[in-house]
């Protein structure tokens, strides 16, 4: 058979395969969505039994997450000081090694194990957006963001930009990082970072959007809870107590907001707790 046929044929095989798979995936697919809709059809209807307003759209698709640890990794709190202070770094880490520190002609940084952060630089001025600088020199650091907020005055001069961390493309609720810019001069970070190699730790994954919702209304009597309506549910990851200070642990968790504050959703025990 002539070349030019068997390519043919080839083409026509994959054609056929790729329609046979489209007709599998895109009713199964469906399915799922019409059973996600008719889950929050469900919960509003529940919720509106409790005299709780819920809007479906504010009820998210669950991701499977796991707790997970963080272990020290010397090279990325180097990546992130170098990011700030230039390649040529004295570095040299307190007697307890539970914190890190960095200087170089540009200024001096610290890293501690537990995520906390701290940058005093003296950096040549930017031009543009300071938004987008921050942008920039957060990724250098190899900070993933899930979110960054507009450049903030302060003051004549002075301006802010506050970062909020994501790990594993979920966002950590934590105070994150927040960058101070003097006469368009990056001049300080502090806040929070978690750095690390990670590791999973738990077989539980998170409870589902669905089992956080109800979490919650089973609880807020306990809560002291006198809202009338859930306008948001996030989920993330939140930083939860361990036995040592040094060992960051990472549990999934559900952020859900309503018209009086908001509340948290331990992931893998259902605790609900207010959120400060």
């Amino acid at each position: 058979m002539p070349t030019q046929k068997l390519k043919n044929l080839a083409l026509l095989i994959l054609l056929v395969a790729n329609l046979i798979l489209l007709s599998v995936v895109v009713p199964n697919r469906t399915a799922r969505d019409r059973e996600a809709d008719e889950l929050r059809q469900s919960l509003q209807t529940l919720c509106a039994r409790e005299q709780v307003e819920l809007d479906p759209a504010a009820i998210p698709d669950t991701v499977t997450l796991y707790a997970l640890e963080l272990a020290e990794d010397p090279q990325a709190n180097l990546q992130a000081a170098a990011a700030l202070l230039g390649e040529q770094i004295l570095v040299q880490d307190d007697s307890t090694r539970y914190l890190s520190q960095y200087s170089s002609q540009n200024g001096a940084c610290s890293i501690g194990r537990s995520g906390s952060f701290q940058a005093s630089l003296e950096g040549q001025p930017e031009r543009g957006n300071l938004t987008r600088a921050s942008k920039k020199i957060l990724s250098a650091m190899g900070f993933q963001i899930a979110a960054l907020s507009e450049e903030t005055r302060v003051r004549p001069g002075v301006y802010t930009v506050t970062a909020t961390q994501a790990v594993l493309g979920m966002p950590v609720f934590s105070d994150g990082l927040t960058l101070t810019w003097s006469n368009s001069a990056l001049s300080r970070l502090e806040g929070v970072f978690y750095l690390g190699a990670m590791t999973r730790v738990s077989d539980s994954a998170c409870l589902s959007a669905a089992d956080a919702l109800v979490a919650f209304l089973s609880a807020r009597n306990d809560l002291g809870w006198v809202g009338s309506a859930v306008t948001a549910m996030e989920q993330g990851y939140l930083r939860s107590e361990t036995a040592a200070a040094a060992v960051v642990r990472l549990t999934p968790v559900w952020r859900l907001d309503t018209d009086t504050g908001s509340f948290c959703i331990d992931g893998i025990s259902g605790q609900v707790t207010a959120m400060g």
